[in-house]
């Protein structure tokens, strides 16, 4: 799509640029050839509905402009050279796609398939998450974010722990690294930067009860620099229990607090769940924050 605004910019540059060159005429254009003004009409057309192409559409109507182009050319003449320029621009009218932004595309729809998979289909879903990954990371590269998901995912045959007892949170996963603690180290596991959430636990009864154990909540803050931002973290430590009745799937943990809340943790060997802006920091300098999507992980103890 790129390729063909530039052409067709470039399409108008010319011919305005032509035309402003030449000294206006008020008299009647005449052709004596009406060849010549039907291959220009045709140019036109072939223009406009190049313009208006679909990405289905873009390989079919820009040969047909090209074509247009070659054939007035041959017909009009092109002095100037200018409808060569425009028929080169062209190229072999394949339309120029970005791979990594498709494969990030194809990477984020994986996991959103995955992660709302029913239990029957949590492995062949989880086997498609992890070639999208790698096929992303062929075509864009990785700072090692891509590749912890993936050892994250293990073999993708789902281990059924049994849920009863206690488990602890172990990570925040993140998409993005960062370096929390501005020692010059960039993680995907926030807590491995911040001294906060160091014993929030999950307590499930055998009687499909529970209790989640709140001890500390951290506020993060930023100051933006010209390598980055440096982070600030304020930790305060809390006395919250949370009560819940809990039910289970082969692949989730439903919790439904007594307030009526409730919490779905995907469960796969350990017990996690993404929370979208589960970590938000506030700019010292100005109004903008960053948010951003976290995997919580607790692993039983």
């Amino acid at each position: 799509m790129v390729k063909k605004i530039f052409v067709l910019c470039t399409f108008a540059i010319l011919f305005m640029a032509v035309n402003c060159d030449n000294e206006p005429y008020e008299g009647e254009i005449i052709f004596e050839d009406n060849s010549c003004l039907e291959a220009i009409e045709t140019t036109e057309i072939a223009a406009d509905n190049f313009l208006n192409a679909s990405n289905d559409e873009y390989n079919e109507f820009c040969l047909a402009y090209k074509e247009a182009l070659l054939n007035q050319i041959e017909v009009c003449g092109d002095d100037d050279g200018i409808l060569q320029i425009l028929a080169d621009n062209l190229g072999d009218c394949q339309e120029e796609v970005d791979l990594c932004e498709e494969a990030i595309e194809a990477t984020e729809l994986a996991r959103i398939v995955y992660e709302s998979a029913a239990d029957e289909a949590i492995e062949d879903s989880c086997n498609a998450y992890k070639d999208a990954l790698l096929y992303q990371i062929e075509v864009c590269g990785d700072d090692g974010t891509l590749l912890s998901i993936i050892e994250g995912l293990g073999s993708c045959e789902t281990e059924v722990v049994d849920v009863v007892g206690d488990w602890i949170l172990v990570a925040w996963n993140t998409d993005e690294a960062r370096d929390l603690d501005n020692d010059g180290i960039v993680t995907n596991n926030y807590l491995d930067d911040i001294d906060c959430y160091n014993n929030e636990t999950i307590l499930f009864s055998d009687n499909g009860t529970g209790t989640m154990f709140l001890r500390s909540i951290a506020e993060f803050t930023y100051t933006p620099t010209i390598d980055g931002e440096n982070f600030f973290t304020d930790c305060t430590q809390i006395n919250e229990d949370r009560n819940f009745t809990w039910t289970e799937t082969i692949n989730t943990v439903d919790l439904v607090f007594t307030d009526g809340s409730t919490l779905s943790l995907f469960r796969n060997g350990n017990l996690n769940v993404a929370v979208d802006d589960g970590f938000y920091a506030e700019s010292t300098v100005d109004n903008s924050v960053i948010a951003e999507r976290v995997i919580f992980v607790y692993e039983k103890i």
